[in-house]
C-alpha cells in the first residue's frame, strides 16, 4: 500500500518532525547517569565478592599452616633431650689443706631444667626459624652449673651440693657430637640460594618449614595452592603468598603482640618451663617493674601483676604462639616483624645467637645464695660481660641494652606501631589468632 505524501507539509512541520526523532541533552545526561550508577553497583558488587574470594582463600592457607605449625610446636612439649654431663676427672683442692680427686660430676635437679628450657628454645630458634641468621647460626653452646663429686685421701666420697663455691659452668652436650647440628638444619641450609634478602625472610622460612613438614605422610607444602607460591622478591627463595598475593609472615616468638581477639590466655607461664628455672625467677634483684613501651600507659598507684598484659614487658616469662599473618586487603601490616631497637631502628637482621645478647653468669642472674655459678671450668672466673649464649623469645638483654636512663623505646616482634595509620592497617589482618576467634 502506497501511503499519499502530504504535498501542503510545510518546511517548518517538517523540521519539527525531525527534531521529534532525535534524543535531547538531558535525556542522553539521564541515560549516562544511569549507566554509571548502575556500572558502579556491578563493580562494587563484583569487588566485594572478589573481596570475600580472597579473604576466604587466606583463611584457608593460614588455617593449613597453623595446623602444622601447632603440631610442631606442642612435640617439643615432649622432647627428649639428653644431659650428658662431663665425667673429666681432675685434682681439686678444696682449701682444707688437702687434695681431693674429681670423680666426676652432678647437675642439680633445677639446674637440669633450666639447661632443658635452653635447649628446647634453641631447637625451637633452629627448626622453626623466622629469620635467616636463625638458620646460619650453630647450635647453642649450652653450659650447665655442675657439682664435683670428690674423693678424699681417706677414701671417703664428698658431695658438694650443698657447697655453691665449688660449683663449674662446664659444657653439656645435647645434640650429637663434634659439630653435628639437627638434621632439619641442615634440610634449611641446603635450601638457601645464596642470594637470599631478609626483605621477606619470615615468609620465607615458613615456605621452608612447610616444604620440609608431612601431613598424612605427604608434605605438607601441597595442602598450599601452586597458585599462592611465589617469589615476590625475585631472591629465589619461594614465599607462601594469601589471596591478594603477598606473603604470609611467620613470627615465631610475636612477644609483642597485643592478642586482642583472645585466641590465648597471656596469664600462662612458659610452657617450656614447668619448673620455672628461668633466670627471672631466680634473679637477686628480682626483675625491675614493667615499664610500658612507646603507645602504652600503666597506672604507677596499681599493684604489679607479673603476667598483667597491660604492664607489658612482663616480669616473668609469658605463653607465646607462634603467629601467622596477612597483612589484608590493604597489604599493610601495622605491626613489627623484627625487633627495633627504638622507635625508629629496625633490626631485620637480628640474631638471637649474638654474643651481644649472652646471659651475663652473675650472682645476679644465678642468685646471690649461688656465687659458685660465677665461675668456669678450672676455677675461672668469668667478667661482667661475659655470659653463655641464652635464645631469649623475651629479649630481656636486648631491651637492656637499647634502654638506657630514658628507657626501652622500640618495638617488639608482632608489636603493633602507634599513629593512627597504622592501628587503621592493624584492622583487616588475618592471622592465626584473629581466625581461631572467628570459627
Amino acid at each position: 500500500m502506497v501511503i499519499p505524501m502530504d504535498l501542503n507539509e510545510t518546511s517548518s512541520a517538517k523540521a519539527k518532525r525531525s527534531l521529534r526523532r532525535a534524543f535531547t541533552l538531558v535525556e542522553v545526561l539521564t541515560v549516562l547517569v544511569i549507566l554509571s550508577i548502575m556500572g558502579s553497583m556491578i563493580l562494587t558488587a563484583t569487588r566485594g565478592v572478589t573481596r570475600t574470594a580472597k579473604r576466604a582463600r587466606t583463611i584457608s592457607i593460614v588455617q593449613a599452616i597453623d595446623h602444622v605449625i601447632q603440631q610442631q610446636y606442642e612435640s617439643y612439649r615432649y622432647r627428649a633431650l639428653a644431659v650428658e654431663i662431663p665425667d673429666s676427672f681432675n685434682p681439686y683442692d678444696d682449701n682444707d689443706a688437702s687434695t681431693d680427686t674429681e670423680i666426676g660430676y652432678e647437675v642439680l635437679a633445677t639446674e637440669t631444667a633450666r639447661v632443658r628450657m635452653m635447649m628446647l628454645r634453641d631447637l625451637q630458634r633452629m627448626e622453626m626459624p623466622d629469620r635467616y641468621t636463625d638458620i646460619t647460626s650453630p647450635p647453642s653452646a649450652i653450659r650447665a652449673a655442675c657439682n664435683p663429686v670428690l674423693l678424699n685421701p681417706a677414701g671417703q666420697i664428698i658431695a658438694s651440693r650443698l657447697d655453691p663455691s665449688k660449683r663449674r659452668m662446664m659444657p653439656v652436650n645435647w645434640y650429637g657430637v663434634g659439630n653435628d647440628i639437627p638434621s632439619r638444619l641442615a634440610m634449611y641450609n641446603d635450601r638457601l640460594s645464596g642470594s637470599q634478602t631478609a626483605e621477606h625472610q619470615g615468609a620465607e622460612c615458613l615456605y621452608m618449614i612447610m616444604a620440609t613438614s608431612f601431613v598424612g605422610g605427604s608434605p605438607a607444602i601441597d595442602t598450599i595452592p601452586a597458585a599462592n607460591i611465589g617469589d615476590i622478591d625475585g631472591d629465589f627463595m619461594p614465599e607462601i603468598l594469601d589471596g591478594w598475593g603477598r606473603p604470609i609472615e611467620f613470627v615465631r616468638w610475636p612477644v609483642g603482640f597485643q592478642d586482642v581477639y583472645g585466641a590465648t590466655d597471656s596469664q600462662l607461664a612458659d610452657d617450656f618451663d614447668l619448673f620455672r628455672s628461668d633466670y627471672a625467677y631466680i634473679a637477686d634483684p628480682p626483675p625491675p617493674p614493667p615499664t610500658p613501651p612507646t603507645g602504652m600507659t600503666m597506672d604507677p598507684s596499681l599493684p604489679i601483676d607479673p603476667y598483667d598484659t597491660s604492664a607489658f614487658p612482663q616480669r616473668f616469662p609469658w605463653s607465646v604462639r607462634p603467629l601467622i599473618i596477612s597483612p589484608g586487603d590493604d597489604e599493610e601490616f601495622g605491626i613489627a616483624l623484627n625487633p627495633w631497637s627504638d622507635s625508629t631502628t629496625e633490626q631485620p637482621l637480628f640474631s638471637y645467637q649474638a654474643a651481644t645478647w649472652f646471659w651475663p653468669i652473675t650472682a645476679a642472674y644465678y642468685g646471690a645464695e649461688l656465687p659458685g655459678r660465677t665461675r668456669g671450668a678450672g676455677g675461672t672466673t668469668f667478667g661482667a660481660t661475659a655470659g653463655h649464649p641464652f635464645p631469649d623469645p623475651y629479649l630481656r638483654r636486648f631491651v637492656a641494652t637499647n634502654g638506657g636512663a630514658a628507657g626501652f623505646d622500640g618495638f617488639f616482634p608482632g608489636q603493633s606501631f602507634t599513629g593512627d595509620d597504622n592501628v587503621e592497617a592493624t584492622q583487616d589482618n588475618l592471622s592465626n589468632y584473629s581466625i581461631q576467634v572467628e570459627q
